[in-house]
């Protein structure tokens, strides 16, 4: 028992020294953060939007009489010229009503003309006193009412024979078949389009804009557009059209871009995004907008905190700054950075002003755009 006590205590001691001891707080572990760096550069103020593309010149085609379509002669994609024929419709009921006409309109011919034949036979008896000149006005008169016959049914002819011609839709521009909606054997009337024809060598863009963009979009400006669903293929177009007006409904106004197509890979009904350059503002120092650290209060006096980290002493330590103008993914910062420095991007929230940081990886410069 007396052995064992120098033992216990020797224990004791250890267990001080291994869980006390006077070292102090255990030190706090680095925190794994992505940095990103502030650059200064020209901050391009773009605005961004989609817009769908449509036809500079896009002719709705319909029948104008209600009939069933005989003969279908297009499909969708195919080039027509002016005048080529669409669809033929039934024509059994236009033919019969032109039939009808020119025979109406050659009886009555006819009846003229043996009107006329008489009415130089009593004019020559008439000279002559075998007949009173009351018989002879009497045939003139029933020549003028033959005439006025003739021309109305000359002119019912004709129209018989417009109508008969309706039966044969055509194309009323040069162009592409798009948006065909009927086939062959389907019943048509005027209201109902068959197709459209689109002129698709040139397209406009139709763009709705905010009423703060639109006061700083003006004709002639360059514009980038890129269809989502042809993420390869961009082109340059101008803003040909600005909307004298702003709908009371949506806030917007409409603004057309015109796009060379020559080589027809943009198709009318597709979308396309817009990226329009309103402005350049030089030597701006911009900060990764993932880098901020806002509250309630400093979020309405523009007004954010960042983490700058000094790599030779471990460390990230809390900055003020004050905001600008947005940037895509970047902002500007009016005061509190100089350019160049190295913000904690990913992790911020976990730390304090003086906190020790390992930094795991450094994030690629955004696009200021």
């Amino acid at each position: 028992m007396k052995r064992a006590a120098p033992l216990f205590a020797l224990l004791l001691l250890l267990g001080c020294d291994r869980f006390g001891g006077d070292d102090g707080p255990p030190e706090e572990p680095p925190r794994l953060v992505v940095t990103e760096r502030v650059v200064v550069e020209d901050a391009i103020d773009r605005v961004r939007l989609l817009g769908d593309v449509r036809g500079v010149r896009e002719v709705r085609v319909l029948a104008q009489l209600p009939e069933r379509i005989r003969v279908l002669h297009v499909q969708e994609g195919d080039q027509v010229s002016a005048g080529d024929p669409i669809a033929t419709l039934d024509s059994d009921l236009q033919a019969s009503g032109v039939q009808q006409a020119s025979a109406a309109a050659e009886a009555a011919s006819a009846a003229r003309d043996q009107l006329a034949s008489d009415l130089s036979r009593v004019r020559r008896l008439v000279g002559e006193g075998a007949l009173p000149r009351t018989q002879l006005e009497a045939l003139e008169a029933q020549l003028r009412t033959s005439e006025a016959q003739v021309a109305q049914l000359q002119a019912a002819r004709r129209t018989a024979g417009q109508q008969r011609a309706r039966t044969v839709v055509r194309a009323p521009i040069d162009g592409t078949v798009a948006l065909l909606s009927v086939q062959q054997g389907d019943m048509v009337a005027p209201s109902l389009p068959i197709c459209s024809v689109v002129q698709a060598e040139t397209l406009k863009v139709q763009l709705r804009v905010t009423e703060q963009d639109f006061v700083r979009i003006r004709e002639g400006m360059p514009v980038e557009l890129v269809p989502p669903a042809l993420p390869d293929v961009r082109r340059e177009g101008t803003v040909t059209r600005i909307s004298p007006v702003i709908d009371p409904m949506t806030r917007t106004a409409l603004v057309e871009v015109e796009v060379d197509n020559a080589d027809g890979r943009l198709r009318p009904g597709m979308v396309a995004e817009a990226s329009i350059v309103l402005g350049r503002r030089p030597d701006q120092v911009l900060a990764p907008s993932r880098a901020l650290v806002l509250s309630s209060r400093t979020d309405t006096e523009r007004e954010a905190h960042v983490f700058v980290v000094d790599r030779e002493a471990g460390t990230a330590h809390r900055r003020a700054i004050v905001l600008g103008r947005r940037y895509g993914s970047r902002v500007a910062v009016e005061s509190g950075l100089e350019g160049d420095e190295e913000l904690v991007i990913q992790g911020q929230h976990l730390l304090r002003d003086g906190a020790p940081i390992r930094v795991e990886s450094a994030a690629p410069l955004a696009e200021a755009s």
